[in-house]
Order: C-alpha cells, then structure tokens, then sequence
C-alpha cells in the first residue's frame, strides 16, 4: 500500500516503507492523475499543430506503447513486423530499471497506427525510426497535450483497469510494486463511480 503521496520538486513522489519512487515529473509543477480517454487522445491529434507527419506518429508510438521521451528513439525499423491484423514493436531495452518486454501488438485498425507502420516503411534498415532528443519529444507532445507522462499515466491504467495488473507489468516491463500506484489510481476512479449505485438505490 501506498503510505503516503505528494508532490515535492515537482515530482510526485510515492513513499513506501520508507523507499522514495519516483512516479513522474511536472515541469510546471502540477501532477495530472486523470488519464486521457482514447476520445481525447485523437481529437487531440486532429486539432493539434504537428510540423511533420513522423512527429504525429511518434506521438502515437509514446501514447499506444506506454514508452518514456528517452525510449522513443531507441526504436530502429527492424524492431517492427507486421501480421494481416496486429503490427508489433520490440522496444527491447527498458530504461530506469524496467525489465525487457516481448513485442508489443498494436492492432492496425487502432486511430494512428498506420502512422507508426509508416514511419516504420519509410526507415532504412538499421536507423531510428523516431531520431529525435528526449527534449525534442517533449516538445512534440506539449504542442498538443500536457506532457509525455500523461500518455504513460493513460495507457497504464487502461491496461490494468481492462486486462489487470500482469498484463500491464508485460507491456511496460515495470515492477508489481511500481504499478501499485497506477492500480490505485483505477480503483479510485471505480470507487467514484459506484457512488451512482448509491443514489440510485435512494431513488
């Protein structure tokens, strides 16, 4: 359980018998706890401002693969195949401890996907498909939503509110006990809502 959370230097730390986690950073020093829903995410896409179509698909990559700034550019295009349903991508080397996950299986009818199969296509064998600098990232995605970790944040609980905890630690290669945070976060929510229940049985 979570003893404690805060937010202090503009991290929102979680403290756990007496070990400090770093969850994720704020640059404007507010934390966001509320995940994008997949509405959001691609009105987000069809409004905001994109000076290349592959920055679109990198924006795609982070929010579907759950991917930190710093991992997006480790994707090289012999790390993408393609089935007639799902294209996968093998992120490989998991930064910040995380452990090495299996290819990840993004359905090709998902809104975007084809970008990302694209930006793939049109890579030479051997070269980055996203050759772009953590900042570079991050300006990318603050041109249009708040900052890369709410794509993290939104994809995590997504994943554990719809297929549980484990299928989340093998998508994102984090830990059980990481992923604690971001599975209180989907019980709250769920807590928020039965409150309906509630009124309706008063009815």
């Amino acid at each position: 359980m979570i003893a404690n959370v805060k937010s202090m230097d503009n991290y929102l730390i979680c403290y756990r018998i007496g070990k400090v986690m770093y969850v994720g950073r704020y640059s404007d020093g507010k934390k966001i706890t509320i995940a994008l829903t997949e509405e959001d995410f691609v009105a987000g896409m069809e409004k905001g401002t994109f000076l290349k179509w592959r920055h679109k698909a990198a924006l795609a990559a982070l929010h579907y693969l759950a991917l930190r700034r710093s991992e997006i550019p480790q994707l090289k295009k012999e790390d993408g195949s393609k089935t007639k349903e799902l294209f996968y991508i093998d992120v490989k080397i998991r930064l910040k401890g995380s452990k090495q996950t299996i290819a990840i299986p993004l359905s090709l009818e998902a809104p975007y996907v084809g970008l990302i199969v694209k930006a793939f296509d049109y890579t030479r064998k051997g070269e980055a498909v996203f050759p772009y600098s953590s900042k570079t990232i991050y300006n990318i995605v603050h041109r249009v939503f708040k900052y890369p970790h709410l794509h993290r944040l939104s994809r995590i609980t997504w994943l554990i509110g719809n297929f549980g905890t484990l299928t989340a630690r093998s998508w994102t290669g984090l830990s059980l006990q990481t992923l604690e945070w971001y599975a209180e976060i989907v019980n709250l929510e769920k807590a928020g809502r039965s409150l309906a229940e509630m009124g309706a049985i008063r009815k």
